[in-house]
């Protein structure tokens, strides 16, 4: 994408949906909440089985995209698209950025914390999956990720993602600064090939059976193969439905650590004065889905909810994710 569709879209985006706190607010604040291989398993996109009652009701509360993109269908270049604003070949992040690939964004580049960090007013926090990379282009001043943390631990269990964006939260209540913060979910990425004992989505992780530990915050929704939906780009078979089920149930989990976060801005007072948007990576982890460029690896879910924007709750829009650095980098 050139540079003039990006900043056209990003005109087209502010247009229709008004990603703004109203300019005479003494504080913006920014909750960027991204899930890892997420899709559209909702209510808010039509799916009547996969139980999300909190995204549902973040979606009444703002606008809802039917059609969000990622520039590229893969992990760290996505992330790196949406905290900088630019596509992956212009970044630098062409591959994964762990383990031996090793993928580092150019040194040079300004990613959003870092331009929030160098504007001297915002304090920037990370709390979950970060996997970019090198630190000195995506810097946050509060840092709580897998490079200090087990994946399993700071991606899924949502009792400690709720201690520490309470953590986050006080320290902004103490010293009134504005703040950016990035929650970064690993659920429901496929966790079989890493973890199989907690099942091919980590499904397991912290349901209180013996051996798989206890998410104090959890109450996990069971799902019956027979009864989910299957997307039309996988096939039909009983393997398939039974890795949906267990999608399905670590999507309940994300969900309800979505809820947390959001009871926490409210609990601090930040509900009035917080951009709050909601998306993820990159398409699920199935035939066709991530790693792909057909639809389903490219076509994300996005939910945006302005405080003072409540009369485009309840819209559609189009959208894509390498806009929100940009946009926020215009209005913040």
């Amino acid at each position: 994408m050139t540079l003039e569709l990006t900043g056209l879209f990003v005109i087209l985006a502010g247009a229709v949906v008004t990603l703004t706190i109203a300019s005479g607010s003494d504080q913006r604040n920014v909750l960027l909440i991204i899930s890892d291989d997420g899709g559209f398993e909702m209510g808010t996109y039509n799916n009547t089985v996969c139980k999300t009652p909190n995204l549902d009701s973040l979606s009444k509360r703002g606008v809802t995209f039917r059609h969000a993109f990622t520039s590229v269908s893969s992990c760290s270049p996505s992330r790196s698209a949406i905290l900088t604003g630019l596509p992956q070949h212009q970044n630098g992040m062409y591959g994964l950025h762990h383990s031996v690939h090793h993928f580092n964004s150019f040194d040079a580049v300004q990613s959003l914390p870092l331009i929030l960090r160098n504007n001297g007013k915002y304090r920037t926090g990370i709390i979950g999956k970060k996997h970019v990379g090198p630190d000195y282009v995506y810097p946050f001043d509060f840092s709580y990720t897998e490079e200090n943390y087990p994946i399993n631990q700071i991606g899924r269990n949502i009792t400690l993602i709720k201690q520490l964006v309470h953590k986050f939260f006080s320290e902004r209540k103490s010293d009134k600064w504005p703040f950016f913060l990035y929650v970064a979910f690993h659920d429901p990425h496929r966790c079989g090939h890493t973890n199989p004992q907690f099942g091919v989505f980590c499904e397991k992780f912290g349901d209180g059976t013996q051996g798989m530990g206890h998410i104090p915050d959890w109450n996990p929704d069971e799902y019956s193969a027979d009864d989910v939906v299957v997307p039309y780009f996988i096939p039909d078979t009983p393997r398939a439905r039974q890795d949906i089920a267990a999608q399905y149930r670590t999507i309940g989990r994300l969900d309800q650590g979505v809820g947390l976060v959001l009871q926490a801005l409210q609990d601090y007072g930040f509900s009035d004065n917080t951009l709050v948007l909601y998306s993820s990576d990159n398409g699920i982890p199935f035939p066709s889905g991530r790693t792909n460029l057909y639809e389903p690896g490219m076509s994300e879910p996005m939910i945006i909810s302005s405080p003072e924007a409540k009369h485009r709750w309840g819209e559609i829009g189009l959208v894509f994710l390498i806009q929100i650095t940009p946009y926020l980098d215009l209005v913040l």
